[in-house]
């Protein structure tokens, strides 16, 4: 019997029979897994931010469980996704930078051939949904075996309104809905719809909000929050430009190539004509955004929006008596910062690419009523590469290989149970990888400097790199011994961009790979290939 087919039937016994091979639970619950844009967890109430209203948020994290120690494994949102879904690293998937959304292979996805989320639970009976940002293929079609389809063309956000939408296999222009409702309407639109049916559902329910980066975050703030924050303008941190970003200003006035070339924002669509943008420009917007009364009010209502939209999510849950049976997760693809540091936005924004908690820091809150006790607050560190096997276990389809994988299950954490866990995650973004502890993050780069040490438990906020002091000389080492074994250990030669490997369809923004043309002679450019074997149970 084919493994797809076997998932099947067995999932049709434990249905009929009610068998309880899935844990506490007779039948596998549905899964919600809510998603956000460049989200620092501080703008959010259950992480003690006062001046943004979050409400359903605060709700769900008094009805669940709130991980305090979250992170990303990457500083941008392609790899950062591809990590979430395969539960691997990139220099794993081979996806090490923000994707466009235009390729010359035919439906080509970057992580079909890798045991996935989406495709691992339809392949076990899940009836499987994605509404919102895709980011990680051409999205004209169905990819990683979901049913239904609903996304826009790029992974960047030119506006919140104004919009083509791919649902399934039609396309249609969205002029007026704000796209943060419209993704909330769908994914109940889908909710309904498996409502009461046999099969589970999970939803990947992917927000491009809030998106605080520039040039979107100094637009005129346009939502039904905006009256609010105009009297009511969060606060953000007052720092000096940080060098770093003074770096990428003149990096890209020097060398001012067209940025985000194949994302799919300057097309022509119902008569409106997006506009190009280059580095040099973008890099000016995002020192723009430091201490601009605009951009927070942006970051303040788009905010809220999402904390709408998870609110109707879950009273939707409610309505249909689906609460006890759905596991609802809530995160983000990587943090950003608001002016921490004298910084903007994600790890992108800055040259070198940084890797601050701001950057690396991502809200996780999860609600499963009856399962998951309330109130509750995790303390382990997690990334974003342990969701695959958690998940798998909480599905009771753990025995399923990720290959591989640097990812452990919490499961036991969620079920509130003694865990012996290593405190301990990982990052890369292309030039720059670290490693943070509870009491050390160490920061390595290639090809660039400086590298960077901060003793976390006297310098909570990464004010003072101790790279250089002769006394955290032996940290220093400790700490470049691990963070080497474990990419030693996990990388894929072919995608470790460290020892000459390469990347799918973009490395470096603009194409500005020469460094790695002359460290490695005959290097690989970027490329795009259909997969040898596309991943299948």
């Amino acid at each position: 019997m084919k493994a797809r087919s076997y998932f099947c039937h067995i999932l049709a016994v434990i249905i009929i029979c009610g068998a309880d091979v899935f844990g506490a639970e007779a039948t596998p619950p549905n899964i919600i897994l809510i998603i956000t844009d460049n989200l620092n967890p501080t703008l959010l109430g259950p992480y003690g931010n006062t001046e943004i209203r979050t409400p359903n948020l605060d709700r769900m994290a008094q009805d669940g469980l709130t991980f305090d120690r979250a992170f990303s494994v990457s500083g941008v949102c392609s790899p950062a996704r591809a990590s979430l879904l395969t539960g691997l690293l990139p220099s794993q998937t081979g996806v090490h930078n923000a994707l466009p959304s235009s390729f010359r292979v035919e439906n080509w996805s970057a992580i079909e051939e890798f045991r996935n989320l989406p495709q691992t639970l339809s392949d076990a009976g899940y009836r499987t949904g994605l509404v919102g940002k895709y980011h990680l293929g051409q999205p004209d079609k169905a990819q990683l075996g979901f049913d239904k389809w609903v996304t826009f063309p790029s992974g960047h956000t030119n506006s919140f309104y104004g919009a083509t939408i791919i649902e399934n296999d039609r396309s249609y222009w969205e002029e007026d809905t704000h796209l943060t409702d419209l993704w909330t309407a769908k994914a109940e639109e889908f909710i309904r719809n498996n409502a009461g049916q046999t099969r589970p559902f999970f939803l990947f329910l992917s927000y491009n909000g809030p998106y605080n980066l520039a040039p979107v975050v100094l637009n005129p703030p346009d939502n039904r929050y905006v009256p609010y924050y105009e009297k009511h303008v969060p606060g953000t941190p007052q720092e000096p430009l940080h060098p770093f970003l003074k770096n990428l200003i003149i990096d890209a006035t020097l060398d001012n190539r067209e940025a985000l070339k194949g994302w799919r924002i300057d097309e022509g669509t119902e008569g409106r004509e997006g506009q190009k943008l280059n580095w040099a420009d973008l890099a000016w917007q995002v020192a723009d955004s430091l201490n601009n009364k605009t951009a927070m009010i942006n970051v303040g209502s788009e905010v809220t929006m999402v904390d709408d939209g998870v609110g109707r999510i879950l009273a939707t849950l409610d309505e249909l008596g689906l609460t006890e049976k759905t596991l609802v997760i809530f995160s983000s693809d990587q943090g950003a910062a608001y002016g921490q540091h004298g910084l903007w936005g994600n790890s992108s924004q800055a040259t070198p690419v940084v890797a601050y908690d701001e950057n690396m820091h991502i809200p996780f809150i999860v609600r499963h009523p009856g399962k998951i006790k309330s109130g509750r607050r995790a303390d382990e560190m997690i990334s974003l590469y342990d969701v695959l096997p958690t998940l798998l276990e909480y599905t009771g389809l753990d025995k399923l290989p990720v290959r591989n994988t640097p990812g452990n299950s919490f499961h036991d954490v969620l079920l509130g149970h003694q865990v012996d866990w290593k405190n301990e995650v990982y990052f890369e973004y292309i030039l720059t990888r670290a490693i943070r502890t509870a009491e050390w993050k160490y920061v390595k780069r290639f090809l660039r400097t400086p590298n960077e040490l901060y003793h976390l438990t006297d310098d909570p906020d990464e004010n003072r790199n101790l790279i250089e002091d002769p006394d955290y000389k032996d940290a220093a080492a400790d700490m470049d011994r691990r963070l080497t074994g474990f990419f030693d250990a996990y990388a894929d030669p072919k995608y470790n961009v460290w020892e000459g490997g390469t990347a799918k369809a973009v490395l470096m923004y603009g194409d500005k790979n020469e460094m790695f043309e002359e460290q490695f002679p005959g290097w690989k450019k970027p490329f795009v290939e259909k997969a040898g074997n596309t991943f299948r149970d």
